[in-house]
């Protein structure tokens, strides 16, 4: 019986476990299709009138609460989830911020303005260029030359730590070196322990919050066991974050320290 449903239906044709039990249910003569009362009252309070009423009250007021849909509903907060999320689906999720809710018209104008700014920057920086490339000669003059000017010293490398109160001290790197766990402990760190502990006279570094970034020179055992022995405590420097090292930009960072290139 079993294959042949299958071949007939195959999509539609009941399990192997289903034909069997019905098999046994007709040889002992229960025909009936229905299926038999049990015991427990039927769930009423899963209604079309229930859900519409839950509807009504989420439309009208969309901050309500589990608790206030409970006493107005009189319903069990299994069943408030159920109607929420299965047959009004819905979610309870948190409105962003912002500062202010601009039309199409309003977004146009900051670009526009930007678009008329740089075309004037544009033009300035030409005028200004031909300007300087310009010079009165006379007639059987022969024409005038520009000198590439030499190539750079190059740039000041410098460690620079703040306070939330202010800045605290500024360490030099030496031309063309390179920062490692060496001069970070031996160099810079003790700089920077002893003005603090001249701006802090009566607590010294007590209750420092140190922070810096995950650089070699920094993650270094002998930079993490002079922070331990100094007595300061170092915030965690989450990973693939822009953050405040020897070779970052000035940005914010929480606490009570921070560190920045100039």
């Amino acid at each position: 019986m079993y294959e042949s449903l299958h071949e007939h239906f195959p999509d539609l044709a009941p399990s192997q476990s289903t034909v069997e039990r019905w098999y046994r249910e007709f040889i002992h003569g229960n025909f009936v299709l229905e299926d038999a009362p049990r015991s427990g009252r039927p769930n009423i309070s899963h209604n079309e009138e229930n859900v519409n009423e839950m509807l009504d009250l989420v439309t009208k007021d969309p901050h309500i609460t589990y608790a206030q849909l409970e006493y107005e509903t009189e319903l069990t907060s299994g069943t408030i989830n159920i109607i929420l999320y299965k047959e009004l689906c819905v979610s309870k999720l948190c409105a962003r911020w912002i500062p202010h809710s601009l039309n199409l018209q309003q977004k146009y104008i900051p670009i526009d303005f930007c678009k008329i700014m740089l075309k004037r920057l544009l033009m300035e920086i030409q005028e200004l260029f031909l300007r300087s490339l310009q010079e009165w000669v006379e007639d059987d003059a022969p024409p005038p030359t520009k000198v590439r000017r030499a190539r750079s010293v190059g740039k000041q490398m410098w460690a620079i730590f703040f306070r939330s109160s202010g800045f605290v001290e500024a360490v030099a790197l030496e031309d063309r070196k390179t920062v490692t766990a060496d001069w970070y402990t031996t160099v810079c760190l003790p700089k920077v322990i002893t003005a603090i502990g001249l701006q802090r006279e009566k607590i010294g570094i007590r209750g420092i919050l140190f922070h810096h970034d995950n650089a070699s020179s920094h993650t270094a055992i002998r930079t993490r066991e002079l922070l331990e022995n100094s007595g300061l405590k170092t915030l965690s420097h989450p990973l693939y974050t822009s953050g405040c090292s020897l070779e970052s930009k000035i940005n914010y960072v929480g606490g009570d320290f921070r560190l920045m290139r100039s």
